[in-house]
C-alpha cells in the first residue's frame, strides 16, 4: 500500500485523472475502490481512504471496485471468472481450498479456470493463494504477537513445517526473522 499524501488527495478530490493508473484508492465505510478521477460524488475524509498500488492489494483487502470508474477496467468473460474468483478467494483463503474445489463453486472445469487465471494473471489460482496468504501472514506478524502456527492455521495453512517453508521461499526468511524485522 501507498500513503495518502497531500498529492493523492488533492488528485482524489479534484477527480485528476492524469493520477489514474498510478493508484486506486479505498473508502473504508463501503469498501468500494475507485480511480483518482471517479466521477461519484465523494464525501469521505483522508482518514477514511486507503491508497492501493495495485488492484490485487485492494481485493487482498476486500475492497470491491466501484460500478462508476471501474478501477480494474473493462472485464471480458474470461477476465470476469478470474475477478469472481479473486474475490471468493480473498473473503475464503483461510480454508482449505484446491483448485478443483475452487473450479466447483464456479461451475468450471479445472482446466478452464487454471487457464484463464494464467491468461489474465500470469499466474496460477495457487500461486495467487499463496501470493494472498503470505500477504496476510506479513501482515498478522506485523500487527500482532500471534504465534507462527497460529498465524499460518489463519491464513489457512494449518501445517506449521509447510508454512515455515512457503513463507520463506515466498519471503526470503522466515516468519520469525520477518517479525523482528519490524
Amino acid at each position: 500500500m501507498y500513503s495518502l499524501t497531500k498529492k493523492r488527495w488533492q488528485a482524489i478530490h479534484e477527480k485528476d485523472a492524469s493520477y489514474d493508473g498510478e493508484f486506486i484508492y479505498g473508502i473504508l465505510d463501503d469498501h468500494r475502490v475507485c480511480c483518482p478521477s471517479c466521477p461519484k460524488e465523494q464525501s469521505c475524509v483522508p482518514e477514511e481512504v486507503e491508497i492501493f498500488k495495485t488492484t490485487d492489494e485492494a481485493l487482498f483487502e476486500g475492497f470491491i471496485p466501484c460500478p462508476e470508474c471501474h478501477p480494474f477496467g473493462d472485464l471480458t468473460d474470461k477476465e470476469k471468472l478470474v475477478y469472481d474468483v479473486k474475490v471468493y478467494l480473498a473473503h475464503n483463503y483461510q480454508k482449505r481450498l484446491t483448485l478443483e474445489s475452487i473450479a466447483e463453486e464456479f461451475e468450471v472445469s479445472s482446466g478452464v479456470l487454471h487457464r484463464a487465471f494464467m491468461s489474465a494473471t500470469e499466474e496460477s489460482p495457487q500461486a495467487y493463494l499463496v501470493r494472498l496468504r503470505m500477504y496476510h501472514a506479513k501482515k498478522r506478524l506485523k500487527e500482532t504477537n500471534e504465534g507462527v502456527a497460529v498465524i499460518g492455521l489463519k491464513v489457512g495453512i494449518p501445517n506449521l513445517s509447510y508454512f515455515n517453508t512457503v513463507f520463506k521461499q515466498q519471503v526470503g526468511m522466515t516468519a520469525v526473522q520477518y517479525r523482528k524485522q519490524g
